[in-house]
């Protein structure tokens, strides 16, 4: 594949990673430059949307001294992305049962890693100082995925993902994914996780930490408030270190950190469906500790949301929910208020 001139790419730079950076994360909306400085000021890394965002919002975001990361996902066919008829069919595998309008790739494929490095260059027009690969789960851990993937094959792809964005001077995060950390470890610049405090996982995390690399640590409690920065999803064996957000599961512009604050930032909306945390790619310690949810959702529809004056309710998946496959339930959107009532963690509008 060709590529451009170097000064055709909105100017990247050699930005730095360091263990404890403060950050924000948003794929649901988008941060709204017009009503910069965005809360929070003090956070120098942000992580957004590769496809969703436009040049104007990364290059705003930049110019406020943030370091950007641009998240895509990396190991699945979305079906409501604008480049989803160029995957080969040949190149597809099961569907996601967490997630009914993915679809599991085979990374090895020349096809697919043509569509990755496109989107990859695309980071490097937008100015993205970083990329974000998701869904590239360590795969026998994962459901059949339909391909036959195994360990070695996401190693690789994580790898050659590397390279893609050295190209452009880009840095790359690792998603998940712990068994493979000590493998990857010299390959990528940070970490992103999700759940590990949840999860009693963090500690896996020591040796990438001690190499002054960000872990990037979401959790999602329920209820979100800032009670929870005072338990172990801030304070965990293992936690020491990390970057900590607390965030509502639709990853919207709220979040909270361990000190207790709280920062609403100002988005507009998005019409893409919101992204899911992903299924536990790892043997969970405590897997009675996520029960079922209500009854199978066989629609294979994009999630819609329900109006409302403000706000509204979307169906969302099992991740979102507590459950342990795809079942659905409610989760309640910014400005309404959520509980969950167990069993079986439905999320209801209040």
């Amino acid at each position: 594949m060709q590529y451009g001139r170097a000064q055709a790419f909105v100017k990247t730079r050699d930005v730095t990673f360091l263990r404890g950076q403060k950050w924000q994360i948003i794929l649901t909306g988008i941060p709204d430059i017009s009503k910069s400085p965005l809360p929070p000021m003090d956070a120098p890394v942000w992580d957004i949307d590769l496809l969703d965002n436009n040049v104007a919002t990364i290059t705003a975001l930049k110019a406020s001294g943030k370091i950007v990361i641009c998240y895509f996902s990396a190991g699945t066919w979305e079906d409501w992305r604008d480049d989803a008829g160029t995957f080969p069919m040949t190149d597809l595998g099961k569907v996601l049962p967490e997630w009914p309008n993915e679809k599991w790739i085979r990374t090895g494929s020349s096809k697919i890693r043509e569509i990755m490095a496109k989107r990859i260059k695309i980071g490097a027009e937008k100015g993205c100082d970083a990329i974000d690969p998701d869904n590239t789960g360590t795969f026998p851990q994962q459901n059949d995925n339909g391909l036959n993937l195994k360990n070695t094959d996401l190693v690789d792809y994580m790898k050659w993902l590397q390279k893609e964005a050295a190209k452009y001077g880009m840095k790359i995060g690792l998603k998940n994914s712990l068994d493979i950390i000590p493998t990857v470890s010299p390959y990528v610049d940070f970490a992103v996780n999700e759940q590990c405090a949840q999860l009693n996982e963090c500690n896996v995390y020591d040796a990438f930490l001690a190499s002054n690399k960000p872990v990037f640590h979401i959790e999602y409690p329920t209820p979100l408030t800032p009670a929870q920065a005072n338990t172990t999803l801030c304070t965990g064996t293992g936690t020491d270190g990390m970057s900590t957000v607390l965030k509502p599961m639709i990853l919207d512009g709220t979040v909270i950190y361990c000190d207790g604050s709280i920062v609403n930032t100002p988005t507009n909306g998005t019409t893409n469906p919101t992204r899911p945390p992903r299924p536990p790619t790892t043997p969970r310690p405590t897997p009675t500790t996520r029960p079922g949810s209500p009854p199978v959702k066989t629609s294979s529809a994009k999630p819609t949301s329900t109006p409302g004056n403000g706000g509204g309710c979307k169906q969302k998946h099992w991740d979102q929910c507590g459950g342990n496959n795809w079942k659905g339930c409610t989760l309640c959107e910014s400005p309404y208020t959520c509980k969950g009532v167990s069993p079986p963690y439905y999320y209801q509008c209040l």
